[in-house]
């Protein structure tokens, strides 16, 4: 009967408590940017990542003469980092991340389905290990896994921005940004890692000070994205009214897409027109739709949007590929907008 009270509450210790830290994180993103198919998924990826690092510790752990104790407080940082940052890596460069928002949220979810696998093997491996252990495992080790790659994410990002706010077309990554991120992360794994002796010192640490920074960073984050979507969105809405008037919009890309113009025929030049107008009204409504989110009160006409998307499928294959071709490498639209379109695509399947 004892067994049937204390192995659940040893599981619930171990496993929970990251996890109704993630969904909190969630619920506190103004721009509603993650659903729970996504989460599932960020969590299944960092899930995938502790059962790498599981045989990896152990081929280092027959190498190294230098005992587990060692190795728990000066290795197995380094490697357990590289493989959660692995799929932060992913994930930028497949322009899956937007906002430090975004990439705090998916990184903190990475993160936790590392730590819920790998207290999942602790438990089943030390069943007889009493509450205390579990108690620190679940409100130390889990969060810190997911804080330590939230704080990488939220570097790599800072570092990132000037890329990923260019023109996509001139987009140029770099596993540099990560660099720094990556140190700080096996700094701060490691310092946590030096409490054996102490490990409700180290908890402590974990459970308060990570998800009051974590909490900082995101209304930093948020901040910061609202300024960007106001003046963006304003910008766009200026092309989409320039481009009805049936002029260029002023700037680089309008006179690089002019020139091109005037090398094709009338016909063709009013399709350039009207995919650039559209593609332009989609990053605005796209970015005004996160905007009302943050106010709550997001609306946006998905007949329309859809329409728009078929239009301008539709105009690609008529542009051919070779005319569509040298219309996107001119195009002045970044990584970041094209990302904030995926969103707006994503949230007309949203309920």
């Amino acid at each position: 009967m004892t067994w049937l009270l204390t192995e659940p509450a040893h599981w619930g210790l171990a496993l929970l408590p990251v996890l109704v830290l993630l969904a909190a994180f969630v619920w506190l993103d103004a721009f509603r940017l993650m659903n729970l198919k996504e989460m599932l998924a960020l969590l299944a990826a960092g899930a995938i990542g502790a059962l790498l690092a599981w045989p990896v510790a152990g081929r280092f752990l027959d190498t190294l003469p230098i005992g587990y104790s060692n190795y728990s407080r000066f290795v197995a940082p380094w490697i357990e980092e590289a493989i959660k940052a692995a799929i932060i890596v992913i994930l930028f460069r497949m322009n899956r991340i937007g906002y430090k928002v975004d990439a705090v949220i998916s990184a903190f979810a990475i993160g936790a389905g590392f730590s819920v696998v790998e207290n999942i093997m602790y438990l089943v491996r030390f069943p007889d290990y009493g509450a205390g252990t579990w108690l620190v495992r679940g409100f130390g080790t889990a969060i810190m896994h997911g804080t330590t790659l939230a704080v990488l994410a939220a570097i790599a990002h800072e570092f990132a921005e000037r890329e990923t706010r260019e023109a996509a077309t001139d987009f140029d990554f770099s596993l540099m940004w990560f660099i720094p991120g990556y140190g700080v992360a096996v700094a701060l794994h490691t310092a946590f890692n030096q409490f054996p002796d102490r490990p409700l010192v180290a908890m402590v640490a974990a459970a308060i000070i990570g998800p009051i920074a974590l909490i900082a960073v995101l209304n930093l984050g948020t901040a910061e994205a609202h300024r960007w979507l106001a003046a963006e969105c304003d910008e766009h809405r200026k092309q989409v009214d320039v481009l009805r008037s049936g002029r260029w919009p002023q700037g680089p890309a309008g006179e690089r897409i002019a020139a091109l113009a005037g090398r094709l025929d009338p016909e063709t030049v009013k399709r350039v027109r009207r995919y650039w107008e559209l593609q332009a009204w989609l990053v605005a409504e796209a970015e005004e739709t996160m905007l009302e989110e943050m106010a709550g009160d997001a609306e946006f006409d998905p007949a329309a949007i859809r329409a728009a998307i078929a239009e301008i499928e539709g105009l690609r294959k008529a542009l051919g590929r070779s005319t569509y071709a040298a219309l996107s490498a001119l195009l002045p639209f970044s990584r970041n907008d094209l990302w904030e379109v995926a969103e707006l695509r994503q949230r007309l399947d949203r309920p």
